[in-house]
C-alpha cells in the first residue's frame, strides 16, 4: 500500500512543480507588460521627464534608432560597458514610453564588416583600438519613414547628465524633419556690408556667424518696418535694435505673447558697430542699443550706460602702442570660461571659452513676472563700468585697471527668460498718424480722409487680433553684447586656393546656434535640464581622499619652506666666505646648525611618508568596509535570513507532528 502512495505523491508532486514553474513565468510575463519598473536610483536616472513623455506621445510616425556599440570596447574599457547597459535601459524607456512608434535595433559593428560600412555611412565615429586600424563603434543612428537621420557620432560618458536631452532632441527632429525659420531683424550688416561693396564692387560678405547658423536654419531677414512675423517663423533673431519702430516691436510683442521664441542681443557699446562706421555719418557717436519697453514687459533690465568690467575674465592686450608693447589687462574684453556659464543647462553645458566685448549687465527688472536664469556670467571680481568712457578711439586700459575696485558679485551677461507676460503695447498697436491733405483743393481732402478711414479700418481688425497676455509661459533668451556674434572676438578667415578657410578660437557660433536649436524645440525639449549620472562614488572615502591630499600639501609646503631657507643659509655663509677674498670655511657653530637642520629635514620627511601612510591605511580601511557592506554584508544577511526561516519552519513541522502523535496517542 505503501508503495503506490509514494509513487502517486512523487507523481503529484513533479506536476505540482511545473504547474509552479508555469505559474512562475506567466506571473513575470503579466506583471511586465502590466507595471511599470520601480526606479529606486537616487536622481531618478530611469525614470523619464514629463517633456520627454510627451515629445515620445505625440510621434506620428515610427521612428528608428540604430545602436551601434563595438562590445571590444566595453571589454577594453569597462567604463564604457557601464554606460553602453544605461543607453540601451534608456532606449528601452524611449520604446516602452513611444507605444511602438520607436524601434531600436543593436548592432555589433565588427572591424571591416557590412554592418561597420553602414554605420560610418551615417557618420558615426570611430575609435582607433589597434595599430592595425581596427576601430571601434558607440553611437546612434536614428531615421523616419522619410529617409531624414539624426545622428549621435559617439556617445561619450562625460555627457551622460545630458542622455535623455540628446535622445529627446534626436526623436523631436526626427518627428519634425522641416529646417526650422528663424527671422532676422538686425541693425549691424550681418548678411555683408552693402555700403562696401557700393565703394569696392564686390559682393558682400557675410558674417562668419550667418554661415554657421544657415548650416542648420533657414535664415529669413526681415527689413525696414515689420507688420506681423509668420506663423512659420519658430524663432526671431533681434540683433542691436537701435532704431526699431514702435509697429516692429509690436510685431515682436505678439510673436513672442502667441508662442513664438526670440533670442534678443543688446549691447551699451558694440563694438562691431564702430569698426563699421557708415561714410555718409562719419564717426559713431552713440552704439548702444536697449529695446527697454519690450524688455521690461518681459521682466528684464539691461543696466542703462553701464559696462561690465570682469578683472578674472579680462583679456590681455597691447596697452603700449605699436611702438612699445605693453601686455596688460583690458577688464572691458572678457574672455569667459566654464566656471562662468550654467553646467546644467544644454545650451553652456559643453563651451569652453566664448569671447566678448564691453558687454552690458541683466537684471531682473521691478515687478517682472518671469523668471531670469543666468546662462553666461561674470566672475566675482566684477564692476560696473561708465559706458561713456569707451567713446574714444582708443580706451584707456591700463586707466581702467587702475581704477578697478572689485564688488564682489557676479553679473549676468546672457539669461533664459522663461514665464508669463503681458504685451507692452496695452493700448493695442501703435496708431498712424492720418495723413494731411497736401492742398486745399476738394480732391485732396477727399483723398485724405478716405487713407483715414482705411487707417481706422486697419486698426480696428489689428485690435481684434490683439493678444494681450501670454497664452504660455515664454521662452526667452537675451544676450547683452553684440561683439559675441562680431568675426574678429571668436574666428580667423584665411583665404585657401580662393576659398574661405574658417577657423574658430572661441566658441562664440556655438553657443549662438545652441541657443536657437534649444528654443526651435517645444516647450517639453526646452524645459529639459541635465539628470544625474549611474556612477555612485564613495563620497566618504573621496572626503577622506581630499582631506589627506590637503594635509599632505600642507606639510610638503612646511618642508619645502625649511628647504628654502636652509639654502638661504648656506649662500650667505658662501657670499661671506667669498666677500673675504677666501673660500668659505664654516665655523664649528655654523656645521652644527646645519647638521641639525639636515636631521631635522629628515625627521620632518620621516613623519610626512608616516602621516601619508596612516591616512593611506584609513582610507583603506575605510573604503574595504564600505565595500563590504555594499557588496558582502546583504547576501550574507539574506542567507542567514534564510537559513534561520528554514530552521524555524522545521522547529514548527516537528512540533506539529509531535502533537499529531500525541493525539493518536
Amino acid at each position: 500500500m505503501n508503495a503506490p502512495f509514494r509513487r502517486n505523491r512523487t507523481f503529484f508532486s513533479l506536476v505540482a512543480l511545473a504547474a509552479a514553474a508555469v505559474l512562475f513565468v506567466a506571473v513575470n510575463i503579466l506583471a511586465g507588460s502590466l507595471t511599470k519598473r520601480l526606479d529606486l536610483t537616487e536622481q531618478r536616472l530611469y525614470t523619464l521627464s514629463a517633456g520627454s513623455r510627451s515629445v515620445l506621445t505625440q510621434i506620428d510616425e515610427p521612428i528608428t534608432i540604430r545602436f551601434y556599440y563595438s562590445d571590444r570596447l566595453g571589454r577594453e574599457v569597462p567604463a564604457y560597458a557601464t554606460y553602453a547597459t544605461r543607453v540601451r535601459e534608456m532606449l528601452d524607456e524611449y520604446v516602452a514610453v513611444s507605444g511602438g512608434k520607436i524601434r531600436v535595433e543593436q548592432t555589433n559593428p565588427l572591424p571591416f564588416s557590412d554592418e561597420e560600412d553602414r554605420a560610418v555611412a551615417f557618420g558615426l565615429q570611430g575609435v582607433p583600438i589597434t595599430q592595425g586600424g581596427e576601430q571601434v563603434y558607440f553611437g546612434l543612428a536614428a531615421t523616419n519613414s522619410t529617409d531624414d537621420d539624426q545622428v549621435i557620432p559617439f556617445l561619450q560618458p562625460e555627457r551622460e547628465r545630458f542622455l535623455e536631452y540628446d535622445l529627446t532632441k534626436l526623436v523631436y527632429n526626427l518627428a519634425n524633419p522641416k529646417k526650422k525659420v528663424v527671422a532676422l531683424i538686425s541693425d549691424l550688416p550681418l548678411e555683408g556690408d552693402v555700403m562696401a561693396m557700393r565703394m569696392t564692387g564686390r559682393p558682400p560678405q557675410p558674417w562668419a556667424i550667418m554661415e554657421q547658423l544657415r548650416a542648420f536654419f533657414e535664415m529669413r531677414q526681415l527689413g525696414g518696418e515689420v507688420s506681423e512675423i509668420g506663423d512659420d517663423v519658430a524663432v526671431a533673431m533681434i540683433v542691436h535694435p537701435k532704431n526699431m519702430s514702435a509697429q516692429t516691436q509690436y510685431a515682436v510683442d505678439q510673436f513672442v505673447l502667441k508662442g513664438g521664441r526670440a533670442i534678443v542681443f543688446v549691447d551699451p557699446n558694440s563694438e562691431a558697430e564702430r569698426s563699421r562706421p557708415d561714410p555718409r555719418r562719419g564717426p559713431v557717436q552713440d552704439a548702444s542699443s536697449h529695446l527697454d519697453t519690450l524688455l521690461k514687459a518681459w521682466g528684464v533690465e539691461v543696466v542703462k550706460d553701464k559696462v561690465l568690467g570682469d578683472r578674472l575674465s579680462a583679456r590681455k592686450v597691447n596697452a603700449g602702442g605699436s611702438s612699445r608693447i605693453q601686455a596688460a589687462d583690458y577688464v572691458a574684453w572678457l574672455t569667459l570660461r566654464p566656471a562662468n556659464f550654467d553646467a546644467s543647462d544644454p545650451i553652456t553645458a559643453d563651451l569652453n571659452i566664448v569671447n566678448a566685448a564691453t558687454t552690458g549687465i541683466i537684471r531682473k527688472a521691478e515687478g517682472g513676472t518671469t523668471e531670469i536664469k543666468p546662462l553666461i556670467q561674470s566672475s566675482a571680481a566684477s564692476m560696473e563700468l561708465d559706458a561713456a568712457e569707451f567713446m574714444a578711439p582708443v580706451p584707456d586700459v591700463l586707466g581702467l585697471l587702475n581704477r578697478f575696485q572689485s564688488q564682489d558679485k557676479r553679473e549676468t551677461i546672457a539669461a533664459r527668460v522663461q514665464g508669463p507676460v503681458k504685451t507692452a503695447f496695452p493700448d493695442g498697436p501703435p496708431k498712424k498718424e492720418p495723413p494731411k491733405p497736401a492742398s486745399d483743393s476738394e480732391e485732396d481732402r477727399k483723398k485724405a480722409e478716405e487713407e483715414a478711414k482705411t487707417i481706422a479700418t486697419e486698426h480696428a481688425k489689428a485690435m481684434e487680433k490683439h493678444v494681450a497676455e501670454s497664452k504660455q509661459p515664454v521662452n526667452l533668451i537675451v544676450v547683452a553684447d553684440t561683439d559675441i556674434l562680431d568675426d574678429r572676438f571668436w574666428v580667423n578667415t584665411q583665404d585657401f586656393f580662393g576659398q574661405r578657410m574658417q577657423v574658430p578660437t572661441a566658441n562664440n557660433a556655438d553657443f549662438v546656434a545652441n541657443a536657437i536649436e534649444n528654443l526651435t524645440g517645444s516647450n517639453d525639449l526646452i524645459g529639459l535640464r541635465s539628470r544625474g549620472t549611474s556612477s555612485r562614488p564613495f563620497q566618504l572615502v573621496q572626503n577622506l581622499q581630499r582631506d589627506a591630499e590637503q594635509q599632505f600639501r600642507a606639510k610638503e609646503k612646511e618642508l619645502q619652506d625649511k628647504l628654502k631657507d636652509v639654502e638661504k643659509k648656506l649662500s650667505d655663509i658662501r657670499n661671506q666666505g667669498q666677500g673675504q677674498g677666501a673660500q668659505a670655511i664654516l665655523t664649528p657653530e655654523q656645521q652644527r646648525s646645519i647638521e641639525q637642520f639636515r636631521t631635522e629635514m629628515v625627521a620632518t620627511r620621516k613623519e610626512l611618508r608616516d602621516v601619508q601612510l596612516a591616512l593611506r591605511k584609513d582610507i583603506d580601511r575605510l573604503q574595504s568596509v564600505v565595500q563590504f557592506v555594499n557588496i558582502g554584508l546583504i547576501p550574507i544577511v539574506v542567507a542567514l535570513f534564510a537559513i534561520l526561516l528554514g530552521l524555524w519552519r522545521r522547529s514548527r513541522r516537528r512540533r506539529g507532528r509531535s502533537r499529531i502523535a500525541a493525539a493518536r496517542s
